[in-house]
């Protein structure tokens, strides 16, 4: 991995050719990451809403226009930027389906149904004002199997309804939200507290299955890399 770009606040990796990663280091670390396409480059995930500034400087250092923005899940630090972003360089923002109310303002993800302690938090980050992204003006609802450039569209709902993964066959990877992240090396299913139906998650992890993915990436910690990546994920689901 090369670093393209660093500051205080954040950094650019190149993964590989044609995909970068860019953390955000606070409040925690988050990933949002950047995937050439024939016309341009696809975001996916926007971070906070004070990242959209930095998002677009990485933007313009590649030379590329942004063309679409893909968020894995309404979250706030993965939606967060979106709606600036949109604005900025005109690019098209797409969600799934069930999580489109939240990311356009019309609904709010704390009273979705689900696991008690999730529910409380997000109705305290309700009650607080920042749980919910920045509306956007012009969404696209995507829908499982539907192709966003050279992505293909894996519904995997859990850890909000309309949470998404992303197979790029090209790099052989997996864009996979908050449904799995990688810690000191060490796959993880996410994080129960944030998560809305913990068993619906494990039954969505096996939608990984027929994908080759050796490379993981998540939006929160580092790049996961094994030949048979997909295999790791399978194991996180439980045997009943």
């Amino acid at each position: 991995m090369t670093i393209v770009q660093e500051t205080r606040g954040h950094i650019v990796r190149q993964i590989q050719p044609g995909l970068w990663q860019v953390t955000f280091h606070l409040p925690a670390s988050t990933n949002c990451w950047l995937w050439q396409e024939t016309d341009g480059l696809t975001l996916i995930d926007a971070g906070h809403p004070w990242n959209a500034a930095a998002i677009v400087a990485a933007v313009q250092l590649l030379g590329q226009p942004l063309r679409r923005i893909v968020i894995t899940h309404a979250h706030p630090d993965h939606a967060g930027a979106a709606a600036e972003l949109s604005k900025q360089t005109n690019a098209l923002v797409y969600v799934h389906e069930s999580d489109k109310a939240f990311l356009e303002g019309r609904a709010c993800m704390a009273d979705a149904p689900g696991f008690w302690l999730c529910r409380a938090i997000l109705k305290t980050g309700s009650r607080l004002g920042v749980l919910n992204p920045p509306p956007v003006d012009r969404v696209t609802g995507l829908v499982d199997g539907q192709a966003i450039g050279s992505l293909l569209v894996l519904h995997t709902p859990g850890h909000t309804p309309g949470s998404i993964s992303l197979w790029c066959e090209a790099a052989k990877a997996i864009f996979c939200g908050d449904n799995v992240v990688s810690f000191l090396d060490i796959l993880h299913l996410g994080l129960p507290w944030f998560t809305l139906d913990a068993r619906t998650l494990s039954r969505s992890l096996a939608r990984y299955a027929p994908f080759p993915a050796c490379i993981l990436l998540s939006g929160h910690g580092p790049v996961y890399r094994r030949e048979n990546a997909v295999g790791d994920v399978l194991k996180l689901i439980p045997r009943h």
